[in-house]
């Protein structure tokens, strides 16, 4: 079925949606309903290309974190996404509701007009609070959750236009069954390409004790969903820093460092003791060297490069960080081409 959207990327681009009404993903677009409990889909004039491409890349962020999780400890936290331009720009795992609001203090000025997308139910008492926790006259852009009710979305109005509710109940079961292997196609001039979608999910060493494992697997699952070249850090359970779309990964190192330091941030550096992971190999040492020397905790890359070698070695100088890598051809999570 064709339905035009309000707009596309930009508002002088005329868009259209095609839905597949016989997709079978419990996550597609025709599973979600509003707050009242319409289809998502017969609202399709009324949505933009921005706010469908955010919820599509917010859903794989938090099906790849929660995967990673089920893998690596056998259940799912509660768990939030913040998703502005297609990336999350806010994320926070943890056994109560209080999640939403540290995903939202973990980049608060980008919180404002993002893309909340969470496996929390929101019955009223609950969205009142987060109500309370978000920015005070900038509602989120959408919120994507299991439920939310009527009067608890009412909460999150906005002056101009609506902050749109998309529910469907099978977001508070997600996990490994939730990145299956679906189709993914994009349009080039003159063809169009087609591949299956990424199913890896890593397995961290079962020395790691249990706090460093789950901040890995929220830095994991935040940067296989962001665009490349990516570097992503996470610490107490909170995203300290995605540093995305580089043009190469020290690039993406120096831009995390600057992240992690900005004002406003607490402490000098954000970094020390946290998980950090590469969305591929360290072609050079120098990016291994910068993340070293603010003390991070632990290194999550691919390994494939003509450099390893030596990457390897210089790593060995900081004993006190653990550099942990995967073959690229199995690890490597590219997103965002």
């Amino acid at each position: 079925m064709k339905s035009s959207l309000k707009h596309g990327e930009n508002p002088h681009q005329p868009g259209f949606l095609v839905i597949d009404e016989r997709s079978s993903d419990p996550l597609s677009l025709t599973q979600f309903t509003t707050a009242s409990g319409e289809p998502l889909t017969d609202h399709a004039d009324s949505m933009g290309w921005v706010y469908l491409t955010n919820l599509s890349r917010g859903l794989d962020a938090l099906t790849n974190v929660a995967a990673a999780f089920e893998a690596n400890l056998g259940s799912v936290p509660k768990i939030c996404i913040l998703v502005q331009h297609g990336n999350a720009c806010g994320a926070s795992y943890g056994s109560t509701d209080e999640v939403m609001s540290h995903a939202i203090n973990t980049n608060y000025r980008a919180s404002y007009g993002s893309l909340l997308v969470t496996n929390v139910a929101l019955p009223n008492e609950v969205a009142i609070c987060l109500r309370q926790w978000m920015p005070a006259q900038r509602p989120f852009s959408g919120i994507v959750t299991p439920m939310i009710e009527e009067i608890g979305a009412a909460f999150f109005k906005r002056k101009s236009g609506t902050c749109r509710a998309a529910v469907n109940p099978a977001l508070a079961d997600v996990g490994l069954k939730s990145i299956g292997p679906l189709q993914q196609t994009r349009s080039i001039r003159g063809a169009t390409l087609n591949q299956s979608s990424s199913v890896y999910v890593p397995s961290f060493p079962k020395e790691w004790d249990q706090s460093l494992i789950e901040d890995m697997c929220l830095a994991w699952g935040v940067c296989a969903t962001s665009d490349s070249n990516c570097i992503t850090a996470a610490k107490d359970g909170k995203l300290v820093t995605n540093a995305i779309g580089q043009p190469c990964t020290m690039d993406a190192c120096e831009l995390a460092i600057f992240q992690a330091n900005r004002p406003g941030r607490g402490r000098a550096s954000e970094l020390a003791g946290a998980a950090v992971v590469s969305d591929s190999f360290f072609a050079f040492a120098d990016g291994i060297d910068a993340l070293a020397r603010k003390k991070v905790r632990a290194i999550f890359a691919t390994r494939g490069s003509a450099n390893d070698a030596a990457v390897a070695e210089h790593a060995k100088s900081f004993g006190d960080v653990i550099v942990h890598t995967v073959p690229d051809s199995e690890g490597r999570v590219f997103a965002g081409h």
